[in-house]
Order: C-alpha cells, then structure tokens, then sequence
C-alpha cells in the first residue's frame, strides 16, 4: 500500500471543484477556503493546489504546485526553479467553456444582446442595430489551446480566421492566416473582430494599446485572456470618443474590478466577471489532470503541462 500524499488545495471557486480534487486516490487532502488560512495549511505538505499564490505559502517542504489556470503568471517560476520545487499548469481543461464565453461575449454585442438586457431593466422597447458573424474575419491573439477553440467554433459561424501564434510555422488548425506576435498590429487592420485569448507575460503586457484600438476602428474586442495584455487607459479613451462598436471584457488588471475603475461606466463596455473559465465539469477535468500528474510525482509517468 502506497502512503497517500499530504495535499493542500487552496481556494479555488466553483461548487466541488476542491472536492473533485481531493476525492483523486492516493491524497491525504485539506481543503482551504479562505486565503488566510493557507500560510498555516501548507506548513509541512509537499503539494499545493491553487489559483492564487502569495509569498508567505512557500513552505520549507514544498514539492509540486497544481495551478488550476492555464496562465502561472501569479507564481514566482524563477524562485520556484532554484529551489526545485515544480510547477504544473491547467492548460487545456478550459478550452470547451472560454471558447463558447468567448464567442457568447462577442453574440451579446454583435446582436444587440446587451443593448436589449439594459433596455429591458429600464422597460425601453428599443430596437437596437445588430450585424451577422457570417462571413467576417475573425482575429484570433494567441492561438493555443482556447484560442484554436475560438477559432473553431467562429469558423462554424461563417468567420474568416486569422491570428497570432509564437511559432507560426507549427500551426495546424483552421485560421486562414498565422502571423508571429510582432504582426500583432496587422491582425488589428484586418479584422472585424479580435477575440484575446494570451497569457500574462512581460512580453504581452501592453500588447494592445492605442495603434492597435485605431487599427480596429468600428469593430469589436473580447478579451478572455489576462488584463494586462490590453492597455487599459488606451481602451478607456478610445471608447470614450467611439472608436469601436463595443468591447466585452471577462478579466482585468485588478480583480475583483474596484468601483473606482473606469471601465463601469465607459460606453461601449460589457463587463463580465471572470466567468469565462467556469463550468460544471471543471472539477472532473481538474481532477483528472491532477491525477496524471500526481503519478508523475510518484515517479510513475510523464509530467503534463510543466512549466518548471
């Protein structure tokens, strides 16, 4: 019999997504609910599973994090590294949901959903005007996992795709076009729309600032991807003077977003609170990919998505 291994699994949202995790065979788990209590939780445990990640969780027995979210930008991986502790991340298990919020963002401002939803608070039969996906070019910034999910399915609608990919010489999938990030401005001139799916990274961050909002003029913007890739003081004055038709958000620099930010109140905006990544089967996805990596860890198998 194989001594189970002590696990800790951080706050991570979303009903039994915790409980999926700690039912995998083979863990001595706690669940944490509050970020508070996770300085004291980790004393002593070789794994940490988690969204979030602060300086005081780093303990002395620290073996293996399992990040529940695709990008790590949130975990220190330099001193992760020196101190041979290994990082896994959750690349994949979000594609089906941030594909179709991603897509349904888009709908809700292209058909005049939202328009509608205001207008029903404020009992207004308004006619608002709406436009097809049919037949326009989608652009598509990062082209991994989710963004070839968006890619897909705004292919079932008719959309022309093209995007961005670090390698595009390793492109396999159903854009008609993949340039390198440093085109990034040209997917911006050719598109209709652009749908944001990249990590956060200092070489992402800011990718998007006011050449690239002009470049898309009359058109429309989703990002699912990080906060920081757009420039947020940028998007705020290029929405003010109506540069695009609309722009919808599901993350941003700050979360949970402050009531001082001025992207409440900027027209043109849709703000939707970082549910893109959520779904009923997230925990059984989660789960399953901890369960492989968990006999990595034993020695009995292949890491999957390591990032140190």
């Amino acid at each position: 019999m194989v001594d189970p291994i002590r696990v800790v699994v951080g706050p991570l949202g979303g009903t039994g997504v915790a409980e999926a995790v700690a039912a995998v065979p083979g863990v001595d788990p706690t669940i944490v609910r509050s970020p508070d209590e996770m300085p004291a939780a980790v004393e002593g445990v070789p794994v940490v599973v988690t969204f979030l990640w602060q300086e005081g969780w780093l303990g002395s027995s620290l073996r293996w994090i399992q990040s529940v979210s695709a990008g790590t930008d949130q975990f220190p991986v330099e001193a992760l590294g020196e101190r041979g502790i290994v990082l896994t991340s959750a690349r994949g298990i979000h594609e089906t949901q941030v594909s179709e919020h991603a897509l349904g963002l888009l709908l809700a401002m292209t058909r005049g959903i939202a328009t509608a939803v205001a207008n029903q608070a404020a009992k207004h039969w308004t006619r608002t005007e709406v436009t097809e996906l049919h037949e326009m070019t989608l652009g598509v910034l990062g082209l991994g996992v989710i963004g070839e999910g968006v890619a897909r399915r705004a292919a079932g609608f008719g959309m022309r795709v093209i995007g961005t990919k670090q390698n595009p010489a390793s492109y396999d999938g159903v854009a008609d076009r993949v340039l390198s990030p440093e085109a990034t401005l040209e997917i911006f001139r050719d598109a209709d729309a652009v749908v944001i799916t990249l990590p956060g990274t200092p070489e992402t961050s800011g990718i998007v600032g006011a050449s690239e909002l002009e470049a898309l003029r009359g058109g429309w913007l989703v990002n699912v991807g990080r906060g920081s890739v757009i420039d947020t003081d940028a998007l705020v004055q290029a929405m003010s003077v109506g540069t695009l038709r609309g722009v919808a958000l599901d993350v941003f620099d700050t979360e949970p977003l402050p009531p001082s930010s001025p992207l409440w109140d900027t027209p043109g905006i849709l703000i939707s609170p970082h549910l893109a990544g959520l779904s009923p089967r997230y925990g059984e996805r989660l789960a399953a990919l901890f369960a492989r990596n968990l006999a990595a860890y034993r020695g009995e198998g292949e890491w999957v998505n390591r990032v140190v």
